[in-house]
């Protein structure tokens, strides 16, 4: 399946060809994009990195994925930016985040690793940790830098103060570039690791956000649901995520179920998602822990009504499952979001 991202990214890198008075459009028509997509619009993942390696040509600069992290806003990331703004605090922003994220990229992988720090508990956020050789080559590092980057952005605009990093770390090699690294993130940097990734103080992390609202950030879960469940780019995978989304409030969906509603045979279904890599069970088991989630981040939603909206027979099945994926009871994941239940 051809991975891929939210318009409004590629927008962003306009914004920076700008401000090196570079002739966006003929970059844009370079790299196969039409730079007049609008934000709901979705990029191949494959035009992006053609599209970055262009913009770093054009601007000389190798580090532009910073430069775009520092005009970073929101707004990029539509509902799901404004639901972080509102959250209680800025560990619960970003799991909402990370819970919706392939609404903006469908290639995202985060994980986040508590671990202790020098000067006690810290959150690491590893960001593109496992790709493929494959990914690796379609992937630019301008990305990698951006996809880190506005993580501390964001983190600043939420909190509406300085928000210091612990520690950065890049896959790739930045000997030559390391002051250009540490000035924009302002802690230690360091190039040829084993994960992307970058780490914050545990404890300001769930300090509570002056832009807390409880009723905005129900708003834009209701929006991002919707988007959520009309993700659709072509391939059978995300189908199967649009059908699973629309089928779990009347139970958990069979794979025979799936094959009809997309008029194929159950065999035909398996192979078209073995070749994008995916099975059925992956794709249900993906759903399900996204969408509990984001409702577990409502404290309205009761755990018993998010059981039988995500098609489990019971709580106690539910709760199995969650702790399975996650390590903590769907109880001990809403306790750590700060809400009440």
């Amino acid at each position: 399946m051809s991975q891929t991202t939210l318009a409004t990214i590629p927008r962003l890198i306009g914004q920076v060809l700008a401000i090196y008075d570079v002739n966006a459009e003929a970059v844009f028509s370079k790299a196969d994009i039409d730079i007049t997509l609008d934000g709901q619009n979705r990029v191949a993942m494959e035009k992006m990195a053609v599209l970055w390696k262009l913009a770093v040509e054009e601007t000389k600069n190798n580090e532009l994925g910073l430069v775009a992290a520092s005009l970073f806003q929101p707004a990029y990331l539509k509902s799901i930016g404004l639901a972080w703004l509102a959250s209680a605090n800025l560990e619960q922003g970003l799991r909402r985040f990370i819970a919706s994220s392939q609404l903006i990229s469908t290639a995202m992988q985060i994980e986040l690793i508590e671990r202790d720090g020098e000067n006690g508990k810290e959150l690491l956020i590893q960001y593109q940790k496992r790709l493929s050789a494959d990914d690796k080559i379609k992937t630019h590092h301008c990305a990698i830098e951006l996809g880190i980057g506005f993580f501390l952005k964001m983190f600043r605009l939420a909190a509406g103060k300085n928000i210091p990093a612990t520690g950065v770390y890049f896959t790739f090699a930045i000997d030559d570039h390391n002051q250009a690294y540490e000035e924009y993130f302002q802690c230690p940097v360091f190039g040829s690791q084993a994960v992307n990734g970058i780490s914050f103080s545990k404890e300001l992390l769930i300090e509570t956000l002056p832009t807390h609202d409880a009723e905005l950030v129900e708003m834009n879960e209701m929006v991002i649901n919707k988007h959520l469940a009309s993700l659709e780019n072509g391939g059978t995978s995300a189908q199967v995520i649009k059908i699973i989304n629309e089928l779990l409030p009347l139970g958990c969906p069979t794979e025979e179920t799936l094959a009809f509603k997309l008029h194929m045979s159950k065999r035909t279904l398996q192979r078209k998602l073995s070749v994008e890599k995916q099975s059925f069970l992956t794709l249900l088991t993906s759903v399900r822990l996204m969408l509990a989630k984001q409702k577990l981040a409502i404290k309205t939603t009761s755990i018993t009504e998010i059981t039988y909206q995500l098609g489990y027979s019971s709580p106690s099945t539910f709760a199995r499952a969650f702790k399975k994926h996650t390590g903590v009871s769907p109880v001990e994941y809403r306790s750590q979001l700060g809400q009440d239940y």
